[in-house]
């Protein structure tokens, strides 16, 4: 495109130029033909009454008395009344300027050649040409600047039209100084952090739900195994109902993780007992825990109610009992206490805690203690600060960390206060025999269905114990491995 701007500049500047030599040469030729009859026309004029006079006080002229009024290489030519013929010279050759003058009787022609006008009007051509030549170098340089002014915009915005399609969108902040051109720019700018916000958070969601997703995944799968490996059809009912409800909390680990990371909710908030998300979350890792040789337990205070989301808080807790498990050492412990209008939960250990390094940093995306990338406690403190509460990290070494969630009374609901053992419940304990209890197939009791998933439970459910796990301790064994870390 430069150079073709630069072509259009040229052609028009040399077809200007050249039109205008031509308009100057030409009325510089004729204002020396005017210019020089004019002149011509006066000599003769002068050396005419100059004759008549000298006739008429009886005087005789000669070519001599011509001579006196020659100027320059004109010829003139007298004749006078008596029929003499007068001259000064011969008369010169090729093209020239003749002019006649009559004056009582005496008729004067002065003749002057043109060849001094052809080399004026040469020398005038020769500077016309070296003025324009010196104003077209003069417009294409200028015209070289601007074409490199309006074509690098457009150099840029095609460099960041290819970054954005092979998934690299840089921001490019730049100004040009030509308002048209800045306005595209700006807006290509705003479009470009649109872009990158939205591919962020898509990243975002990804990385978040993976690392969500596996604990759920690997409980059913779990569950499924037991199922294969089950022979009494009491048991094989007990873990089919156990993995419908793995799928169903699945289910709502992916509305949470991706409606919480593009800024929306994925479950309500409702009113439910501190012991039943603390001790569902205990029964789930303990047998992670043992086959990693170490044990997970429970202190503090029971019987606390809290307000938020049931399935953003489990998450949050599970990422900190995961984290506890993949970076700590010795025994982990869950602590709840109350301190004054919040309910705390603290997750410790008995590992060396959290580096010196990773200190000020450990709550920031891409940050891991670990070999991982390290987003459970970025999202995890999403969640609890969704809920109008806080993560924060009590203790460096050893590592403490705490969930600081809205208490509510408990006596307003009259609640039984339980402590839930992670082997209470077996695999004897039919469907059947909980469906007699008011439970559905999941565990869920019928007026909870009935009210729906957005409303605040009862009393009754609210204290109900969560199902147990007993049969993952073999199979998780025989995994031999540990599939948890940040």
């Amino acid at each position: 495109m430069r150079r073709r701007l630069l072509t259009l500049v040229f052609s028009t500047t040399l077809v200007a130029l050249v039109l205008l030599g031509v308009i100057l040469v030409t009325i510089m030729s004729s204002l020396m033909h005017t210019t020089n009859e004019q002149r011509v026309a006066a000599t003769a004029r002068v050396a005419a009454f100059a004759i008549h006079q000298q006739v008429e006080l009886g005087g005789f002229a000669t070519a001599e008395t011509l001579r006196q009024f020659v100027r320059e290489d004109a010829v003139l030519e007298a004749r006078l009344p008596d029929g003499r013929l007068l001259r000064t010279g011969p008369l010169p050759e090729g093209a020239s300027y003749r002019v006649t003058v009559d004056d009582g009787g005496v008729a004067i022609t002065a003749t002057v050649p043109a060849s001094a006008d052809a080399r004026r009007l040469a020398l005038a051509g020769l500077l016309v040409v070296g003025v324009s030549l010196v104003a077209l170098g003069f417009s294409m340089l200028v015209a070289s600047f601007y074409a490199k002014r309006i074509t690098r915009p457009l150099e840029d915005f095609a460099e960041l039209a290819e970054r954005i399609s092979t998934g690299d969108p840089r921001e490019a902040s730049r100004r040009y100084g030509v308002p048209e051109l800045d306005a595209v720019a700006e807006v290509l700018e705003r479009g470009v952090m649109n872009f990158n916000a939205l591919l962020e958070n898509e990243r975002r969601v990804t990385t978040e739900a993976s690392h969500q997703l596996r604990t759920p995944l690997t409980a059913l799968s779990l569950r499924l195994e037991e199922i294969l490996a089950a022979d009494e059809l009491d048991v094989v009912r007990h873990e089919a109902n156990a993995a419908l409800g793995q799928v169903e909390r699945l289910s709502g680990v992916v509305d949470e993780v991706v409606a919480t990371s593009r800024g929306g909710r994925g479950t309500p908030i409702e009113l439910f007992p501190v012991d039943r998300l603390v001790d569902t979350q205990i029964i789930e890792w303990t047998p992670a825990f043992e086959a990693a040789g170490r044990s997970v337990t429970r202190e503090g205070a029971t019987g606390m109610l809290v307000e938020a989301s049931r399935g953003a808080q489990a998450q949050a807790l599970a990422t900190l009992i995961e984290n506890s498990l993949a970076h700590g050492e010795g025994i982990t412990t869950v602590r709840v206490r109350e301190a004054s209008s919040w309910v705390v939960l603290e997750v410790a250990d008995e590992g060396r805690g959290v580096r010196s390094d990773l200190e000020a940093r450990v709550f920031e995306r891409s940050i891991s203690g670990g070999e991982s990338t390290g987003p459970g406690l970025a999202l995890a403190r999403t969640l609890v600060a969704a809920d109008g509460g806080r993560l924060e990290m009590l203790s460096a070494r050893p590592a403490i960390f705490a969930i600081f969630l809205p208490a509510r009374p408990v006596l307003a609901l009259g609640l039984e206060k339980r402590r839930v053992d992670p082997r209470a419940t077996g695999p004897d304990e039919s469907a059947a025999e909980r469906r007699s209890d008011g439970l559905d197939g999941l565990g869920r009791r019928a007026d909870d269905q009935l009210i729906g998933r957005h409303a605040v439970v009862s009393a009754d459910s609210l204290a109900e114990e969560p199902e147990g796990f007993p049969t993952w301790r073999s199979r998780w064994s025989r995994r031999g491995g540990r599939p948890y870390g940040n």
